[in-house]
């Protein structure tokens, strides 16, 4: 079609002209298109007309809208799929094979880039206006510059000259620009279509509006393309002219946690060299005890013992180790981590709530420094504590600490660790922690390289190795790192590695890590760098930092290579490996740490590049630090943007000086109070927004308008509402809501139709039967969930998420039969379940029939369930239908042999916890079984062979001091007391190699105090016997109920009389009956009074029957005489209606009589 061209001059002759465009406009027919030409010269009439009549400004615009339908006449060709596909093939054919992987620390959002603009190809406005050539030439010459960022990325910034460091930082933030303007130009040029309700005028409108912000933003793309590819040639040809140099290739990604790792961090009291300094700062404590008659006088005093040496060496490692020894020597304890630049306030509520888990539940939130001193001074007026303060700094953050800890003459023990000898000194008794000797260094070192413990290394020169360990110094911390460098390269290229870290005669611990960092593959840096955002001496949830890292644009899987959290995963899992972050033992790895020197090392290299930019008012090194290096860049302003902000402990009205909210990705606030929540809609690049423990109620306004924004966490803060504008966030991909002060979540959450993880704790209604439409979640977690209906329709959707991989969901509901029976419907659809986490506020006490017909998918892993009690094991739980469970918690009444051996056929379990409820007795483990497990939590006492569980660490048993029988199938079993059963199996503790930690339930109903304290010394000199002398902890179950002799005496006896209450026994199962006969060992003859006051005919019958059938199963058949007492207050159907009914769903006969009756 020919341009038309039209002659507007005057007033007279253009409102013909636009009275005639609206009238063509508006009869043209639905599905008529025009050409992008006919378009543009209508948008140049628009705008001419709008000058002169600014009163026909909505008519032309309504004009427009008619006309900029499609961009096509229908005889014009349309590019086929065919087609597409080879434009995109042309921008990628020269991207190297991972183009796909995220950007890098000097990439910027380089390799993102390239199929983005792939895409932009793709849009048929591109193809019309000409710019094909420009973006294909300008894709090119991208990959070139990537691969050129890729090489300079290995090489330490001292080696690189300043031309290189200028041309590294100008093309990164050009991606950066490059990216935001693609990924704006795509967002709202394909974006919004008018709602389905809309009348024909707000259509038009909407239309119009639609039309006019299409034809300003592709011209707005066409200059941003040219203006980009002028510069990119510019700073293609200054590489030529100064010839920038390249480095050698990435490294193949790990898959998973190396065990060598694990095993480095996880057994303290088993690490090398060790020993010696443990015992050495337990004899400087000088432990007694208060009772203690031999115990000096000196000795109560409160004494202070000050670890001191360089970074790296293990002082914390060292002081952790006491602490754990020790602890449970004292009324209670802390370990605290203090850090470079201390929130003292932050270190004392974290001290107060070691000190008691009560303080958990108190608001400290606006507590000073004097008010935490006087409370801590209050708190252990008369405790005999034990903390350990790591990491102090100054003598001033010592001093202020030290004046809350009372001396109470209670024989409490303090222990400090620091790298200042002033600190050290003026603290108390200071003990210098030495460096690894020669040997021990050589066993640390090789502990890390071998597959196996004592394995051989074929090949490797003592001469080139003893080199490398030398230069570590004997520091731990070096050694590890250097030797998780070479722990996947061959032997022949160790010599590379120790000639390209260039020792001397400085501090050679920087420096490896240093060679550690650039020696990273490029996808993961930006994930290490990101880390900086972190507080130091924190310990954090991995799952919340994978999130953003796919939030941030981090982690972007290829083919075949999983879903973008399972990449990042294994991203985190390549960083445990190379010692760079430190999984901790919470939860098994769930959660990780970073050593100080490490977190130095990335936030030195962070501010460099100019990754995170860091504001904290507690913390003022890193954010001088920050600051700093953004000047040293030499950049102006424009050019060194802040593209991710991190603000801590600031009052925040106003944005900090050069942040342009308009350029930045990531804006992390936490424990501030923010004033600038009215201005979230300059945020229009914005991926990642992170508010934290704020102190002022917040809104969220604008939020909507984020329409890049792919990771919102809100937690601990006062939202004054969610609008239903969050709907609005189609990128969306993760949603965190914790405790945000509402108590119910919107509907529009549920119209985020890309988001894959959602976790909202702290609401009491959720729009559960919406919750469906969420089809792309992999992770879901709910607390707490209430009300029935909710619960149910929760349940049911629960089955159409089928990309599900991680469930965690907190009922308030009961979950009664068929509750259950819905949600094992549900769980049969996630195929890709790998963990569920499920509990319930109530106890159902169900049998594991309903649960027989759930297959499990065979990665599943983690499997929590709380709240429920199951008869038996599930036969599904064996290592052919889940070989990779590594996590287990159920509630089993009954735990057979069988049962047993399929757990200890499952080569992964870690942790398991089936509840203490019963068990066979002498039940012995034996070295084929359980070769994983690090936990074990049992019913009873166990017994185990020489090389029983290889790996467990902490054993948890329950004992019965008195006397214990238990029910099978309705069918008691003998009668024992358990201190027979020690006697008679020896237990066998000392077999087990690695243990560390033992923690015993005492359960002392049925028993005299003298038969308690008798139970405990057994179990402590069997843990005494141990060689690697573990902690034990003796925790007393049901001590109200220990017997007097008198009482002893009594239970002996033939003959018992005994008042009864119908209320109180009327929900009873048999096996309380039961129990409570069996008690008397010798008994020929009861005599139960029943009280009937208040209850029903139904429910008297229905206990006097339990106690017929109990005294029927008991080894001397007693006759029992039932004797009915204050009948004349029981109570009809009438009085008491069916809503005060227990409605459990119980359909036993007795049951059922009952409602019977009281229906008739």
């Amino acid at each position: 079609m020919r341009r038309q061209t039209f002659h507007t001059t005057t007033e007279t002759n253009a409102v013909p002209v636009l009275l005639l465009l609206y009238v063509f406009a508006t009869a043209m027919p639905a599905g008529v298109t025009l050409n992008m030409k006919i378009e543009m010269c209508l948008a140049e009439v628009v705008a001419m007309c709008v000058k002169t009549f600014e009163f026909m400004d909505q008519i032309l615009v309504t004009c427009l809208s008619s006309l900029t339908i499609c961009c096509y006449a229908p005889n014009e060709h349309l590019p086929s799929k065919q087609e597409k596909q080879r434009v995109r093939e042309s921008v990628c054919e020269h991207s190297t094979e991972r183009v796909e992987l995220s950007m890098e620390l000097a990439l910027g959002a380089m390799a993102g880039l390239a199929p983005k603009l792939g895409d932009l190809l793709m849009q048929e406005y591109v193809v019309q206006k000409g710019l094909k050539p420009d973006i294909v030439s300008l894709s090119r010459e991208l990959v070139t510059m990537k691969a050129g960022l890729e090489d300079l990325s290995k090489v330490p910034p001292e080696q690189l000259t300043e031309v290189e460091k200028l041309w590294a930082r100008h093309i990164r933030e050009l991606s950066y620009d490059m990216e935001d303007a693609v990924d704006d130009f795509v967002l709202r040029v394909a974006g919004g279509e008018c709602a389905a309700d809309a009348n024909v005028f707000k259509k038009i409108l909407g239309k119009a509006a639609a039309a006019v912000k299409k034809v300003k933003h592709r011209r707005q793309i066409s200059d941003k393309v040219k203006d980009i590819k002028k510069l990119s040639n510019e700073l293609a040809g200054l590489r030529a002219k100064y010839t920038v140099r390249g480095a050698g290739a990435d490294l193949a990604m790990s898959t998973g946690i190396d065990p060598r790792v694990l095993n480095l961090y996880k057994k303290e009291s088993d690490l090398v060299g060790i020993e010696e300094s443990r015992n050495k700062v337990i004899k400087m404590l000088s432990i007694g005890t208060k009772d203690d008659a031999y115990t000096h006088a000196s000795e109560l005093n409160l004494k202070i013992v000050s670890i001191v040496g360089v970074g790296g060496l293990g002082k914390t490692t060292l002081a952790k180790t006491v602490h754990d020894m020790l602890k449970n020597q004292f009324g209670c304890s802390a370990f605290i981590s203090v850090g470079r630049t201390p929130s003292l306030t932050r270190t004392f509520e974290k001290m107060l709530v070691e000190l008691d888990k009560n303080y958990k539940q108190v608001d400290m939130a606006r507590w000073d420094i004097e008010r935490f001193g006087n409370e801590l001074h209050e708190f252990l007026q008369d405790k005999r504590y034990f903390i350990v303060v790591d990491d102090i700094w100054d003598v001033e953050s010592w001093e202020a600490i030290r004046y809350a800890l009372k001396d109470n003459n209670c024989g409490s023990r303090i222990i400090i660790t620091t790298r200042n000898l002033e600190v050290a000194t003026k603290a108390g008794e200071v003990y210098r922690l030495k460096h690894l000797s020669d040997g021990n260094s050589r066993i640390l070192f090789y502990k890390r390289i071998q597959s196996q413990e004592g394995e051989s290394l074929d090949g490797v020169s003592g001469e080139l190795s003893s080199k490398i360990i030398d230069k570590c110094d004997g520091i731990p911390l070096a050694i590890i790192a250097i030797a998780s460098l070479l722990v996947e390269r061959p032997y022949e290229d160790w010599s590379i590695v120790y000639d390209s870290i260039g020792f001397g005669n400085g501090d050679n611990t920087t420096k490896i890590l240093s060679y550690s960092y650039y020696d990273l593959p490029s996808y993961l840096k930006p994930c290490l760098l990101h880390l900086s955002i972190l507080t130091e001496d924190s310990i954090r949830d991995r799952k919340s930092v994978i999130w953003m890292w796919i939030g941030e644009g981090f982690v972007h899987p290829g083919k075949k290579e999983g879903s973008q959290f399972e990449v990042g995963e294994r991203y985190f899992n390549e960083l445990v490996n190379r010692s760079l972050i430190q999984p901790m033992d919470n939860d098994f790895t769930q959660c990780f740490c970073i050593h100080d020197i490490v977190f130095d090392l990335i936030r030195k290299l962070s501010g460099i590049e100019n990754f995170v930019t860091i504001l904290d008012s507690s913390d003022q090194h890193a954010s001088l630090d920050s600051l700093r290096n953004r000047k040293k860049t030499g950049m102006t302003h424009t050019d060194n943007k802040v593209r991710r902000l991190v603000v801590r402990n600031h009052h925040v009205q106003c944005f900090p000086e050069d942040t342009m909210p308009e350029v930045l990705r990531s804006f992390n606030i936490e424990d501030s109070k923010i004033e600038i929540m009215d201005q979230l809609h300059r945020f229009r690049v914005c991926r990642v927004l992170h508010l934290q423990g704020c102190y002022v109620p917040i809104s969220l306004k604008h939020i909507g308008r984020l329409l890049h924004l792919k990771y919102l966490g809100i937690s601990y803060i006062a939202v004054n509402e969610l609008p239903m504008e969050l709907g609005h966030l189609k990128s969306l991909q993760a949603l965190v809501l914790v405790d945000i002060g509402l108590d119910e979540l919107p509907p529009a959450v549920c119209s985020l139709t890309q988001l894959m993880c959602l976790i909202a704790e702290g609401f009491k209604r959720f729009p559960a039967d919406r919750m469906g439409n969420l089809t792309s979640l992999e992770e879901l977690r709910l607390e707490t969930v209430a009300g029935r209906s909710t619960t149910e329709d929760l349940v049911v959707g629960l089955g159409k998420l089928t990309r599900l991989r991680m469930v965690k969901i907190t009922f308030s509901e009961k979950l009664d039969e068929s509750l259950q029976k819905a949600l094992v419907r549900s769980l049969c659809n996630l195929r890709e379940l790998q963990e569920l986490v499920l509990a319930s506020t109530g106890l159902s006490q169900q049998g594991a029939t309903m649960w027989e017909g759930w297959e499990p998918p065979m990665q599943l892993r983690r499997l929590l369930i709380y709240g429920i009690r199951f008869s038996r094991l599930p036969g599904w739980i064996n290592r052919s239908r889940l070989p990779r469970l590594c996590f287990l918690f159920l509630g089993v009444y009954t735990i057979e042999v069988q049962d047993l051996d399929n757990l200890a056929s499952l080569l992964e379990l870690s942790y398991l916890d089936l509840g203490g409820y019963s068990w066979p007795p002498g039940y012995t483990v034996g070295t084929d079984g359980f070769r994983n497990l690090r936990f074990c939590k049992v019913g009873t006492a166990l017994k185990f062979h020489m090389g029983a569980m290889p790996r467990l660490e902490e054993l948890q048993f329950k004992v019965y001091a008195g006397y214990w029988s238990w029910v099978e199938d309705g069918v008691p079993l003998e009668q024992f007391p358990t201190k027979e059963v020690i006697e008679d199996l020896d237990l066998g503790l000392d077999n087990l190699l690695s243990l560390e930690k033992v923690i015993v339930q005492v359960d002392c109903s049925g028993a005299t105090a003298a038969e308690v304290q008798e139970v405990e010394a057994m179990v402590t000199r069997a843990v005494e016997n141990h060689p690697n002398r573990p902690t034990i902890k003796m925790d007393r179950e049901c001590e109200g109920n220990i017997l007097s002799d008198e009482r002893r005496v009594a239970l002996l006896q033939q003959h018992i009389e005994r008042h009864l209450g119908v209320l109180e026994w009327k929900d009873a199962p048999d096996a309380q009956f039961i129990s409570y006969l069996r008690k008397y060992r010798h008994l020929q003859k009861a005599v139960n009074f029943i009280d009937c006051a208040g209850a029903r005919m139904c429910e008297v019958e229905k206990v006097e029957a339990a106690f017929r059938r109990a005294a029927e199963l008991h080894p001397n058949h007693p006759t029992i005489q039932l004797i009915r007492t204050n009948t004349d207050e029981m109570v009809s159907s009438s009085d008491r209606p069916d809503t005060e009914l227990d409605d459990d769903h119980d359909d036993s006969p007795d049951n059922l009589l009952c409602k019977l009756q009281l229906r008739n």
